[in-house]
């Protein structure tokens, strides 16, 4: 991998953690929903993101940048547990690429983009799971007060409230997968060409 690789690998993700991040204060409007949905519309928006990149830069460990570089970001904003969790993901989602081939097979990068976003989508469970209730707020001071720690802890404490988000996640990640797939190819797959003679 080249220096240009990683420029190319680091715009992308920063554009995708822009619309990650957009994609989470969209799910704000869902209300109560927004538990579930809460990194389901950024799953949406960051597919064709995640799918030219890939395919445009197509090197082993592309895959794993553009999960890591954002993690890096939240980092320098203060949330350091971002880069564990975007860390683990972009392993995942690295291996089960495998092959430098595979970059450009569609069907591994939908499972990659699926997992390495599930990963991220459980992030808040993961917090609240591993650091309890009392850890999120020393951690996180200024993003949760104690009662939306109390509602987060409670609602993360039923079993089938975390299935329910892995399902609908890995869904609505599907779904995202074949929207990125579609730009891709729309947009970026095919280079058009023109005779000379017209």
């Amino acid at each position: 991998m080249q220096l240009k690789d990683i420029i190319k690998i680091t715009i992308f993700a920063v554009i995708g953690l822009i619309l990650s991040i957009a994609g989470g204060y969209a799910s704000m409007l869902f209300g109560p929903a927004m538990l579930y949905i809460n990194s389901s519309i950024a799953a949406i928006l960051t597919a064709p993101v995640f799918f030219v990149m890939a395919k445009k830069v197509h090197k082993r460990g592309a895959i794993f940048l553009y999960f890591l570089i954002p993690g890096i970001v939240y980092t320098m904003m203060g949330f350091w547990p971002m880069l564990c969790i975007l860390t683990v993901g972009g392993i995942l989602a690295e291996l089960i690429v495998g092959k430098e081939e595979n970059y450009l097979s569609d069907s591994k990068l939908t499972l990659s983009y699926m997992i390495g976003e599930l990963v991220y989508a459980l992030h808040g469970i993961i917090f609240f799971l591993v650091l309890s209730k009392e850890g999120v707020l020393k951690t996180f001071p200024k993003m949760f007060t104690p009662e939306q720690a109390d509602t987060y802890a409670a609602f993360y404490g039923e079993a089938w409230h975390i299935l329910a988000i892995i399902a609908i996640q890995l869904f609505i990640s599907f779904i995202g997968a074949k929207f990125g797939s579609y730009i891709y190819n729309k947009f970026f797959g095919k280079v058009k060409t023109q005779s000379v003679l017209k």
